[in-house]
């Protein structure tokens, strides 16, 4: 007993020197260190509690993701630990009365041996309020410059509502739902998938991980169009008051239009014409004014090149007086047509050497003639037809001429020429 007892202050120093040895080699072979990982997320917990009760949470400023997290173990430990082994989480149960839940943050392995564990966010932030419901017409747009000569036509879209569903202030501010497509450089048909955007009344975008929508993208169609520009034509009918006459002009404001359409119905298109029956210049002694609306005459799957034009086209049928002008055309430009066995046919220029000819047209178109430029012509069966036998005989006769004239001008009345017939010799 006194061999134990013995020299025990010294024996108690030794304890205390085995005791420091041996934390001083524990620690020089494992000591305490740290490691820092980001961007941990932290994992919701009894959700249901707030959606139960016909309400959502929106999780506010990131919180549910924790920036850094430092952990503090023995060099051992902390070597064999990753971040995939750091857990976070916050149970919905303790929801406090300003919509924060605290953050739990542990290890799923060593949790008993890490010393310590600092993060830089320890709360969830939540917004909870009453969750509301919308449907929303889908429509689609373009956006981006199509190819030179081509335009867009339909843009549609397999599925036409959306119903999105979410914290009711943000479903109240939703106006409008869309889908964009970029048709820059296009020249043939689209079909594309396109994501679901959400806009307020001013056209803001609105996050669209806010809500939950029962579609997030849709099919989309965009027709495209070639297009080039076609004039236009009308077709006028009947004659003016007597001394009057249809000129010819139909002034048309626009002249052309550009159409579109698919090449093969695009293609043989050339030309817009207007066919009405009150284009009509029967007895009229002065200009026709009208108004049309082109799109009635445009031919099936043609459409207008140019969104901004409504089809309207003005319309101004030119009428005018006739001009008379008597020309004394030499006889020597009447030739006769065709053959009288036997005999020789002749223009009869021994009694006059001119015959009256009398133009009428437009002024413009009257005034140009030259009368050297009148040429007419005497048809060897017409007159024998007209003389009332099978065949010509030795004589003078009397033929109307059939006279060549410049366009928009007709000859007034009938013009005889004397025919001299003589047998061969």
């Amino acid at each position: 007993m006194k061999k134990l007892t013995a020299n025990w202050g010294l024996k108690l120093i030794s304890l205390i020197f085995a005791v420091i040895v041996w934390f001083l080699v524990t620690n020089i072979d494992d000591p305490i260190t740290s490691v820092r990982y980001t961007n941990i997320p932290v994992t919701l917990k009894n959700a249901n509690l707030i959606t139960d009760q016909g309400q959502v949470y929106t999780i506010l400023d990131g919180s549910d993701t924790i920036s850094s997290v430092t952990l503090y173990a023995p060099r051992s430990i902390i070597d064999s630990l990753s971040q995939n082994n750091v857990i976070a989480t916050a149970d919905i149960q303790e929801l406090s009365g300003l919509n924060t839940v605290s953050i739990k943050v542990t290890t799923n392995k060593y949790s008993d041996k890490i010393e310590n564990i600092v993060t830089s966010s320890d709360v969830v932030k939540l917004s909870v309020e009453r969750k509301a419901s919308k449907s929303l017409v889908l429509s689609a747009t373009t956006s981006g410059s199509i190819a030179d000569g081509y335009i867009i036509g339909d843009v549609t879209t397999e599925q036409n509502m959306i119903r999105i569903t979410g914290p009711e202030s943000v479903v109240n501010s939703v106006a409008s739902a869309s889908v964009d497509v970029d048709v820059t450089g296009f020249t043939s048909n689209i079909g594309t998938d396109a994501d679901v955007e959400l806009f307020d009344a001013e056209g803001n975008n609105i996050d669209t991980s806010l809500v939950n929508m029962n579609i997030k993208s849709v099919r989309v169609n965009v027709v495209i169009y070639e297009t080039k520009y076609v004039p236009i034509t009308y077709a006028v009918t009947g004659e003016a008051a007597d001394g009057y006459m249809f000129t010819g002009e139909v002034e048309s404001s626009p002249e052309e239009v550009l159409i579109a359409g698919r090449s093969n119905v695009l293609d043989p298109v050339s030309e817009i014409k207007v066919t009405d029956e009150g284009m009509d210049v029967t007895g009229l002694t002065g200009n026709m004014a009208y108004t049309y609306d082109l799109s009635d005459y445009l031919p099936s799957g043609i459409i207008f090149g140019d969104r901004d034009y409504n089809g309207s086209v003005s319309v101004i049928v030119h009428v005018e007086p006739i001009a008379l002008r008597t020309l004394d055309v030499n006889v020597n430009n009447v030739a006769v047509e065709g053959i009288a066995e036997g005999y020789r046919v002749s223009v009869d220029d021994s009694e006059y050497k001119t015959v009256s000819v009398t133009i009428q047209g437009l002024k413009e178109s009257v005034d140009k003639v030259d009368p050297d430029d009148l040429t007419g012509t005497v048809n060897v069966e017409e007159l024998i037809e007209a003389s009332g036998s099978d065949s010509l005989t030795v004589g003078n006769y009397s033929a109307d001429v059939k006279w060549s004239v410049p366009s928009g001008v007709r000859i007034k009345g009938t013009v005889s020429v004397y025919i001299k017939v003589e047998k061969e010799e």
